[in-house]
Order: C-alpha cells, then structure tokens, then sequence
C-alpha cells in the first residue's frame, strides 16, 4: 500500500483537482518543444477535470510510472482515481519550462486552500510524446 501511495504521489497530487478551476491553456505561452511540454500538462489537466483515469496512465504518464502502477493490486488507473477522488481545488499556472534532449522540466504554480504551491514537474519524451515522470516532492524516479 505504501508502495502505490508514493508513486502515486509523484505526479497526481501536483496536478490533481485543477480541473475544479477554469482550463489550462499554457501551451499558448511557449514554442518548440517547451509548447509540447506545457500541453502534455494542460492534457493532464483536462484529463483530471473529466476524470479520466485512463487517458492519464495511457497517454500522459510516463511508462516506467504506468508500470510501477500497474504492479499494485489496484493498477495505474485504481490508482490516479484514488488520488483523484481526494484532489480538491486548484488552478494550474506552467511558468517555465526547460528542455534538456529527452527530458524536460517544467516550473507550476498551483492553488491549494487560497494558497500559490510552486513544484517543479519531470517530463521525459518518449516516441515523440512528452509524458509527466515525477514532481519535486523528493519522490522522483
């Protein structure tokens, strides 16, 4: 059980609950491959506001999170809905991305209980596609 909790914690809880806020649209703010990296998390944005467990573990989180996910009794998306049923309100605000070959990193401010919380995202590209790998709570693998 702890297991899944802290690879769960790697990314949802970053995210997690900004859907309750108006949409993301942070992508506009960038080119290149910082624009990709700033959609994949609005993507991940708008998956969390519709809810969508699958979408998130298909599309947006990276495969060595997925497979971490998948090896709990729960799987990747029992898992994002778990965390996802516990997010509450939040607006998501990318202000700044680097990219670095294959991997990128991408600075949020979010809203917690009328609070700004500043985390630092782990993006890594795979096939072409950039997908959320971890955040700076410590936890990244």
């Amino acid at each position: 059980m702890r297991r899944r909790s802290l690879a769960v914690l790697l990314v949802v809880p970053a995210l997690a609950g900004c859907g309750a806020s108006s949409s993301s649209n942070n992508a506009k703010d960038f080119k290149g491959d910082q624009k990709a990296v700033a959609q994949t998390i609005d993507d991940f944005s708008s998956a969390v506001r519709n809810n969508d467990e699958k979408k998130i573990c298909t599309d947006l989180l990276s495969r060595s999170l997925v497979t971490r996910l998948d090896a709990t009794a729960q799987k990747c998306t029992g898992a994002v809905a778990d965390q996802l049923d516990a997010a509450g309100d939040t607006k998501l605000d990318v202000k700044t991305v680097s990219v670095t070959g294959t991997r990128a990193t991408a600075t949020v401010v979010s809203k917690v209980d009328g609070h700004d919380r500043t985390q630092t995202l782990s993006l890594v590209s795979e096939n072409g596609d950039w997908r959320l790998s971890g955040a700076s709570n410590g936890l990244a693998g």
